[in-house]
């Protein structure tokens, strides 16, 4: 849009094009900028205070949540008490204002055409392009996986034992199953930075839970560093095998991927590798 605008209104020259092409790239930056700040600020949770806690607990659909969290995060309503209250403003003035509109739609057509209109006129238009397209992406970003990203937090930090505790980690890295594949490198991020003792990293239940979300994450595409990947989940394997009931559960879930995806495929190399004969 910018440099379509520097072609417009510029005098051909290349030199012209440039400055007016920089003036309408600032003008953009500036006005996305804007938009992403106020989408941020619209878009941010809110930490809810005892008595609203209170309430959102009661009618939770998800009770486990709302009992186990110190702190409880709501959407921010701002954004919508003022989209009701524009919505029914921008309703009746319309309607009734509807005359003065579409006359002062033919006056900014016609000051397009002006040379002053023609100068001035895209950094108009590119202002609120860019506002509103830097307001709506970062609204979205921030409703989508900010106030997830919060809540994960929370509920980590919710441990009776503190945060290093292994069993808040079992309990954060068994929702991994629920969660959406977009979220699945953020568990094991966590799972890569909690802080263990040698001994808490050999625990069987907790092993178990990491090798099935290293294969789901060895099953996405935003997979970084397979190799690597591969060979922790070997590990985990292995050491969650050491407990008969868990081995069990891996060996089925194994085998079964490996009809489903051939013995070619990771399942098919950990079923050879680590459910052989005798192992």
């Amino acid at each position: 849009m910018a440099l379509i605008a520097a072609f417009g209104t510029s005098d051909g020259s290349s030199s012209s094009t440039l400055k007016v092409l920089g003036m309408n790239l600032l003008a953009a930056a500036a006005a996305g900028a804007a938009g992403s700040f106020a989408g941020f600020i619209f878009g941010i949770p809110r930490t809810l205070d005892s008595a609203a806690k209170a309430a959102v607990a009661g009618a939770a659909s998800s009770p486990i949540t709302a009992e186990k969290t110190s702190a409880i995060l709501a959407s921010n309503t701002n954004l919508e008490r003022i989209s009701d209250w524009l919505t029914t403003l921008l309703v009746g003035a319309t309607l009734v204002q509807i005359g003065p509109i579409v006359a002062g739609l033919k006056s900014f057509a016609h000051y397009l055409a002006t040379e002053e209109g023609k100068l001035q006129g895209p950094i108009v238009l590119l202002l609120v392009y860019f506002f509103i397209i830097g307001f709506l992406g970062i609204y979205l970003l921030t409703r989508l996986y900010l106030t997830s990203a919060l809540t994960q937090t929370l509920e980590l930090l919710d441990g009776d034992d503190g945060v290093s505790s292994l069993a808040v980690l079992k309990t954060a890295l068994l929702k991994f199953e629920q969660a959406p594949d977009a979220a699945v490198p953020g568990y094991v991020l966590l799972w890569e930075n909690w802080p263990l003792s040698d001994e808490e990293k050999t625990d069987p239940d907790l092993n178990y839970s990491v090798a099935l979300m290293l294969y789901r994450y060895l099953s996405s595409p935003s997979v970084q560093d397979a190799p690597k990947q591969v060979s922790r989940l070997r590990t985990a394997v292995a050491q969650a095998i050491l407990q008969a009931e868990l081995k069990q559960q891996l060996k089925s879930f194994f085998e079964s991927e490996t009809k489903r995806l051939g013995d070619q495929s990771v399942a098919g190399d950990i079923s050879r590798t680590s459910f052989s004969q005798g192992n």
